[in-house]
């Protein structure tokens, strides 16, 4: 039987600084600040930058770092938080400053710390200390504006132009021993000395520059996607008076990206040529903050008192009711969840979140009936909302209903957008069903769509050395088996090749 068991794990220190010391990396060698000048086009494919490194090797560093970090524990599986931080980010990359861009990978990391980065490749990473630290969607939206415009420049490759030493190979080896040795300064201290003294005095001289590039783009794509143009430089002005209380300690995000007085006044600048422009937050975007605290406690029922204090303020605070109750389901007292939940549910009826909540509270406190029909009733009006169907599946096969949970994935836009969780409920369907061919199967794409090739292959092997398998399942697994090997990165096939 494969291997379905998740790979979530709650962060340990070591794990929780693993982004802190990715970002302080690439920062030291260059590889996510921008280039030396201060042109708004977009870098042109086949520039001499692509000597140094690829579109292709970049998408291909990053895919092998944000795999490394799935394995690490470091990034948060879960598929509200994930979808609402994709969604913003998306819409960003729609408004781009200087045109659409597409290709962008969000993602959350469970760390408490206020930080946020972009990664080779298109990946950024957002962490939930940061959706904590925002007072509004526009300064979270902002933030996300500006990593991506670190990748819209190209700043790694354009970084590395012109620096010898550096190739794929070198910037995998620096990354992979900065994950492996995250808790170990001398191996952090190694791999930093690789190529290092190529490209230090080149950051030293470009990094106030750098900084401003992604700021000017960011704060353009803030105000062409609708929202307030202001959130960038208010985040800006509350980083730097944190910085004045902090004196030598200062938050990640200050530490890789420093705040000064003329970043403050470039963006007050911008926001005079743009304007400000009103926006109220979405109701997702509070609910998703109240998430985000509560899911970097441990334990959960940590972040209780800061719910409790908001309630006695406010007793129709939306976060409060919203976060009590989620600690209550969380805790596993549905029963409780259900009636903190009740004065949200009444006012707001048809949010996603506030629907789903309900549901799960409505399963763990017995009332089967109830929970289908808020999955449903969500399902009816929010056809597309993939954390819906994630949750209902999984409820329906702890219920023992494989075949049901199977419809309910195969119909939603999870398996067409690659969602991992997806195939891995799909494998535990096959499962509960006596289907161990496809359960192998569908735990093979649930690696691979975490790239872990490695597991990937394992588990498409592992099926086919079953003797209980079909010969439709067999050819079925063997064809995808080939598939992976033939599509391999360049990494994989010399790694297989080794002695």
């Amino acid at each position: 039987m494969p291997n379905m068991t998740s790979t979530f794990r709650p962060g340990c220190p070591a794990r929780n600084r693993v982004s802190a010391w990715l970002i302080a990396t690439f920062l030291a060698l260059g590889l996510p600040t921008a280039a030396s000048g201060t042109d708004l086009d977009l870098p042109s494919i086949g520039e001499p930058a692509d000597r140094s490194l690829s579109p292709s090797e970049e998408r291909e560093i990053g895919a092998r770092i944000v795999a490394q970090l799935h394995q690490q524990g470091v990034i948060m599986d879960d598929p509200q938080l994930t979808s609402y931080v994709e969604a913003v980010g998306q819409r960003l990359g729609a408004y781009n400053a200087t045109r659409p861009v597409t290709g962008l990978h969000f993602f959350v990391v469970r760390d408490a710390t206020i930080n946020a980065f972009a990664l080779p490749g298109g990946y950024i990473g957002l962490n939930t200390g940061l959706i904590m630290a925002s007072r509004n969607e526009s300064e979270m939206a902002g933030v996300l504006g500006h990593e991506i415009a670190h990748v819209t420049q190209r700043h790694i490759a354009r970084q590395l132009q012109g620096s010898s030493g550096w190739n794929l190979a070198t910037a995998a080896l620096v990354i992979a021993a900065i994950i492996a040795g995250a808790a170990d300064p001398d191996v952090i201290q190694a791999a930093l000395g690789i190529g290092l003294g190529s490209l230090q005095q080149r950051q030293i001289s470009h990094i106030r520059a750098h900084e401003l590039e992604a700021d000017r783009l960011g704060i353009r794509t803030l105000s062409s996607a609708g929202y307030d143009p202001e959130g960038m430089a208010t985040f800006f002005e509350r980083m730097q008076q944190t910085a004045r209380l902090y004196g030598s300690q200062l938050p990640e995000i200050l530490r890789t990206h420093p705040v000064n007085a003329t970043r403050i006044s470039e963006a007050r600048s911008r926001l005079e040529e743009l304007g400000k422009r009103e926006r109220d937050d979405t109701l997702e975007y509070t609910l998703m903050k109240a998430r985000a605290r509560i899911l970097s406690s441990e334990p959960v029922s940590a972040a209780s008192e800061f719910f409790d204090r908001s309630a006695e303020a406010d007793p129709d605070d939306p976060a409060a009711l919203y976060g009590q109750a989620l600690i209550s389901s969380l805790s596993g007292d549905g029963q409780q969840a259900r009636k903190q939940l009740a004065p949200l549910l009444k006012a707001h009826p048809a949010q996603p979140n506030v629907l789903l909540l309900a549901a799960q509270a409505e399963h763990l406190a017995g009332n089967e009936t109830a929970a289908v029909e808020h999955f449903e009733r969500l399902l009816r009006i929010n056809p597309g909302y993939v954390p819906a169907a994630l949750a209902y599946a999984d409820v329906l096969l702890r219920v023992g209903q494989p075949s049901r949970a199977r419809q309910v994935l195969v119909v939603s836009p999870a398996l067409q957008l690659g969602e991992p969780q997806a195939y891995r409920l799909l494998a535990l369907a096959a499962r509960d069903a006596n289907r161990e061919g496809e359960a192998h199967y569908q735990m093979a794409a649930y690696h691979h769509a975490r790239g872990d090739l490695r597991n990937a292959v394992r588990q498409l092997r592992g099926g086919l050395r079953r003797t209980d398998i079909t010969d439709d399942e067999e050819l079925r697994l063997q064809s995808r088996l080939d598939d992976y090997l033939a599509n391999a990165p360049k990494w994989f096939r010399e790694e297989r090749l080794r002695p």
